[in-house]
């Protein structure tokens, strides 16, 4: 990658330009088959990215090798989105070794299968957690924003099916603002959230009694989102993290079927609390 020089604060920090990689791109469109596949993408990453940088891509990924676990014990379908392939899996979670930290410990905490897929949220309260504390500048964003739509998501799930907030959100932080938020409106009609998340609250009450239009719509404002975020620079890390982050919704919601529409929004749910 070539590279040029910012200041930023007085400071002269250098930062990466991927011109040839991000004018290689094709557009991305919610509904449209994408010119380009996700295992495509990440070849070119590898071809084109620091070292440094591709590690951020990995980090993104890493959330679909948290689902891999999960679909390894119960065997189900492979998401292919994880960094590592079957077997690579199988050996790190054997070995303990190639995972972070946090994915051993959760292992050692809960021994037994049954508890693991029970308390499978606290692994992806992990991921998250944990990874937001290590990233920076839009990879910090993203993990935020990815992280936070889901728990409001389960607040007003929560509230539409009559269940306990506290139980359903047991494994996150309860003095995180978000968390805070809903479950200081435990004992309200309904759920407000946060205003930065406030046009998910038409969303979710229009598209809820309809599962599939509900997680599109979710897809379709995830995409937006993404869109925002990675500023004016279009060559920079940033915007090609946000191209991935895009290509894979825009993946999922060509994937989905309306016999699948009720059990994902119910997985994704089911991570958040």
């Amino acid at each position: 990658p070539f590279s040029h020089l910012k200041v930023l604060n007085g400071l002269i920090l250098m930062m990466k330009n991927y011109y040839f990689l991000a004018t290689a791109l094709p557009d991305l469109q919610i509904g449209t088959p994408p010119d380009i596949s996700f295992k495509t993408f990440d070849f070119l990453l590898k071809m084109n990215l620091a070292p440094e940088d591709y590690q951020q891509s990995v980090v993104m990924r890493r959330y679909y090798d948290i689902q891999n676990i999960r679909f390894f014990w119960m065997e189900e379908e492979w998401d292919p989105r994880g960094y590592y392939n079957e077997n690579e899996l199988e050996e790190a979670l054997l070995t303990q070794m190639g995972l972070p930290g946090y994915v051993y410990e959760y292992l050692e905490k809960y021994e037994h299968l049954e508890e693991r897929l029970h308390n499978f949220p606290a692994l992806v309260s992990a991921y998250f957690l944990n990874e937001i504390a290590a990233a920076e500048g839009f990879l910090r964003e993203y993990l935020i924003f990815e992280r936070e739509w889901r728990l409001v998501l389960a607040g007003f799930r929560a509230k539409k099916l009559g269940r306990d907030v506290v139980a359903e959100l047991q494994f996150e932080d309860p003095y995180d603002e978000v968390v805070a938020q809903i479950l200081a409106q435990k004992d309200a009609e309904s759920y407000e959230p946060p205003t930065r998340y406030g046009d998910l609250k038409a969303l979710f009450e229009e598209h809820y009694d309809a599962p599939l239009e509900l997680y599109q719509a979710m897809c379709e404002y995830r995409f937006q989102k993404v869109e925002t975020m990675y500023g004016i620079d279009v060559f920079s890390i940033s915007r090609i993290l946000a191209y991935m982050a895009q290509l894979i919704i825009v993946e999922k919601w060509l994937e989905l079927d309306k016999k699948q529409g009720l059990q994902v929004v119910d997985e994704i749910v089911k991570e958040a609390s």
